[in-house]
């Protein structure tokens, strides 16, 4: 490979690294802002304590963004060489989507103990 190719490879993964890297924090942000704000009152229903409900609640959020940011972080070490546009929009998208479904697992398994949790409760 010559140097100019090198160069412009090394030129399309960093912009690739950098789309990715800013959507995956927009959206995670952006997700763990809605469920902070709305998961309080799941909180505090289950523990009927508004001080406890919202240090647990802060405690979740940050927990959330290490995890999540993290992973997707973590991903780059995993990323496939891309030489053209077409294998660079691939390649984001695909791991886009891996974050959301990644977010979209950790939400339902959320709910769930929520689930669990108010079940017990009941019992």
């Amino acid at each position: 490979m010559c140097r100019d190719t090198e160069h412009a490879v090394m030129s399309l993964n960093i912009i690739a690294y950098i789309i990715y890297l800013t959507t995956a924090y927009i959206v995670t942000v952006n997700v763990g802002w809605i469920c902070y704000k709305n998961g309080i009152h799941f909180i505090y229903r289950e523990l009927d304590d508004l001080p406890l409900a919202e240090m647990v609640n802060k405690l979740l959020l940050t927990g959330y963004y290490l995890l999540n940011l993290g992973y997707a972080s973590m991903m780059i070490y995993y990323w496939d060489t891309t030489t053209t546009i077409l294998e660079m929009i691939n390649s984001i998208s695909f791991k886009t989507g891996g974050i959301i479904f990644f977010l979209g697992c950790m939400h339902c398994i959320n709910m769930l103990f929520i689930y669990l949790l108010r079940k017990n409760k009941t019992i």
